[in-house]
């Protein structure tokens, strides 16, 4: 008769499944709760793959929304100086609104 394997408590694993499920809406809390789940499945010498992809999605999240946010910029800026009305600015349209 063989004896069942003990059950392995791995201390990060919750907190990885939560950094993924809010890797999407709080990108930063997902990437620091990912972080701090894979550190306690580390010490622990166990895998943790729930926190593994919450780094990923939260960094490319992150990612997504600074390229994101420095495109509005770049648009920003060039209605500013061409003013409102479509602009075509290097073969590609640009419609700027007024401010008011």
């Amino acid at each position: 008769m063989t004896h069942p394997e003990p059950v392995v408590h791995n201390p990060g694993k919750t907190l990885g499944i939560v950094g993924l499920v809010l890797s999407i809406p709080l990108s930063l809390v997902g990437l620091v709760l990912g972080i701090v789940g894979l550190v306690k499945s580390r010490r622990a010498r166990l895998n943790n793959w729930w926190a593994v992809a919450a780094i990923v999605v939260s960094f490319l999240v992150i990612v997504a929304i600074v390229i994101w946010a420095a495109t509005l910029v770049w648009l920003m800026g060039e209605c500013a100086e061409l003013g409102p009305g479509v602009h075509d600015v290097n073969g590609r349209p640009i419609e700027c609104v007024s401010g008011a």
